[in-house]
């Protein structure tokens, strides 16, 4: 039982780093290798990657409150198996090229500045002004065509700093409160390979804007900039 018990306080603990903002110094990050970025996972004080769980991670605070943290060696517009294949084939070590937390809270909803105070958590306070001073490249809305121009169209912005890009995410319920949200950061190079797989899947439907084009109409869902939305 007590044993039990320690390990619930712990996964808590964990979890609070992300949301209360226990601040921690980034060591790794995209364009390290695969064996660094597991390295800096199971050090970090509010990750601590256990071995087994490698580039994943899910912590739980209660079933209504949780974070996800996935290290990819793909950018996030995608790559190819066999390319992997190749690079595990190379002398090079296999590099990660992004990474990605969720934030899931049921109760309290999930906002834009918690998103950022996560992203200052988990990397520190010179990325998170590498973040602050990134210039927005693309805004987009991946949901249903239906849900456009409306509070329950989802939202995502790509934006680029000096030294990383970074893709930020929600997803509005029906009523615009919005429980579950994203950041990606990336490397600045498959920034143009992020931008044509959006191009290619979005702009048929109607729900890709320019960053310098205005809003077709005045809802939260078309805000040029999400950072506008904090609160």
């Amino acid at each position: 039982m007590k044993k039990f018990l320690h390990t619930g306080i712990q996964i808590a603990l964990m979890v609070t780093g992300i949301w209360v903002g226990v601040q921690a110094t980034a060591s790794a990050l995209p364009g390290q290798s695969v064996q660094e970025a597991e390295a800096w996972m199971q050090a970090h004080p509010t990750l601590r990657a256990e071995p087994r769980e490698r580039l994943s991670i899910r912590r739980n605070d209660t079933p209504s409150r949780r974070y996800t943290f996935h290290g990819s060696v793909f950018g996030p517009g995608g790559g190819s198996g066999e390319s992997l294949l190749l690079r595990e084939r190379s002398s090079d070590p296999v590099m990660v090229r992004s990474e990605k937390f969720t934030l899931v809270d049921l109760i309290s909803g999930v906002s834009i500045t918690r998103l950022e105070d996560a992203l200052r958590t988990l990397y520190g306070a010179e990325i998170y002004a590498d973040y602050r001073r990134s210039q927005t490249v693309m805004v987009y809305s991946p949901g249903r065509p239906e849900d456009r121009g409306t509070y329950r169209a989802s939202r995502a912005q790509l934006s680029e700093g000096d030294i990383f890009a970074y893709l930020i995410e929600v997803s509005p319920n029906p009523d615009g409160t919005i429980h579950t949200g994203g950041v990606t950061v990336m490397l600045k190079d498959d920034v143009p390979a992020l931008q044509l797989a959006l191009r290619n899947r979005e702009i048929n439907r109607r729900e890709f804007e320019e960053p310098t084009s205005e809003p077709s109409v005045s809802q939260p869902s078309t805000i040029r900039d999400l950072r506008n939305l904090r609160r």
